[in-house]
């Protein structure tokens, strides 16, 4: 006995024609051929189908929403021509001398806000001014310092535990770099032992800073 085998019938979300080959899009909607090349393209990361008006470019890459949002790619950064690096150093830089201003002038707005909190009457150490909607919170703590050689001193007029009660004691260690490097280098047999313990206890990593370059007058 025979069975006939059942085709669904799929419906475009762009003309609403019907057929049993649609392609989907990322958000699972079904497009006829003709439609997808039309108004959509397929993004370069995940290769999913999106709106052509919704795609973002990177590079000679369209990408769709989330694509985007990631970090750029290894592959991404060997596809930007000379005009897209020059593109992103121009909108690197534009960005960064708006960010000082922000960044000056929020300091001074900062300043000014700190000192009318100054007068106004705390609440569990903190003052909150309000403008509408908007409001900003101005906490405030107490820290102590104190001089090194006078705990010191006073360290030996009290016992350990009544010190320990008043101070803790922390011990940190900075890697004189050179002086670990050629340490490391060494070939003496005396201090291999040593070598492999500071192996595993120091990690190299580096790290990339990139400053504007200021524009030279003419």
């Amino acid at each position: 006995m025979k069975t006939e085998e059942s085709v669904s019938t799929l419906i475009c979300v762009e003309c609403e024609k019907s057929g049993t080959s649609m392609i989907p899009t990322v958000m699972g909607a079904m497009l006829c051929e003709e439609c997808m090349t039309a108004y959509y393209v397929a993004c370069g990361g995940c290769e999913g189908i999106v709106p052509q008006d919704e795609a973002f470019s990177r590079a000679d890459l369209r990408l769709c929403a989330e694509c985007y949002a990631k970090p750029l790619s290894a592959v991404e950064a060997t596809l930007l021509d000379q005009s897209g690096i020059e593109s992103l150093i121009a909108e690197y830089t534009t960005l960064h001398a708006e960010e000082k201003r922000i960044g000056t002038r929020m300091e001074e707005i900062k300043e000014l806000l700190k000192d009318v909190a100054l007068r106004q009457e705390r609440v569990s150490g903190a003052v909150t001014l309000r403008a509408g909607d908007a409001a900003v919170k101005c906490s405030f703590r107490t820290t102590l310092k104190f001089d090194t050689e006078t705990v010191e001193k006073l360290e030996q007029t009290l016992d350990e535990s009544e010190f320990g009660e008043l101070f803790e004691r922390k011990v940190s260690y900075s890697p004189h770099k050179e002086s670990v490097q050629e340490f490391l280098s060494s070939t003496d047999s005396a201090h291999e032992a040593a070598r492999e313990l500071l192996r595993a206890a120091v990690r190299e990593t580096e790290s990339a800073t990139l400053t504007v370059v200021p524009v030279r007058k003419q």
